[in-house]
């Protein structure tokens, strides 16, 4: 799909990689991979989007920008 044009990679891990190591020593404790900690990254890089995820819980200890709530969209929880 990326190939195609149809998905465009919206950032470049190698680019945001201190940002990322950054973000792996803030949430140490939490031990994120690395796809959440690009999520948590592309929540400073675009804030004004909301982070579609089915991981709620996790997504709701992390921060953005230090201290910012990251806004989650999540489907309900039974």
């Amino acid at each position: 799909m990326v190939e195609s044009g149809m998905v465009r990679l919206a950032m470049s891990a190698e680019r945001e990689w201190s940002e990322l190591l950054r973000l792996a020593e803030q949430f140490d404790d939490q031990q994120p991979d690395l796809a959440d900690l690009c999520v948590i990254r592309l929540s400073e890089i675009y804030p004004s989007h909301k982070v579609l995820t089915v991981d709620g819980s996790d997504f709701q200890v992390y921060r953005r920008n230090n201290r910012e709530l990251i806004p989650l969209e999540c489907p309900p929880r039974d």
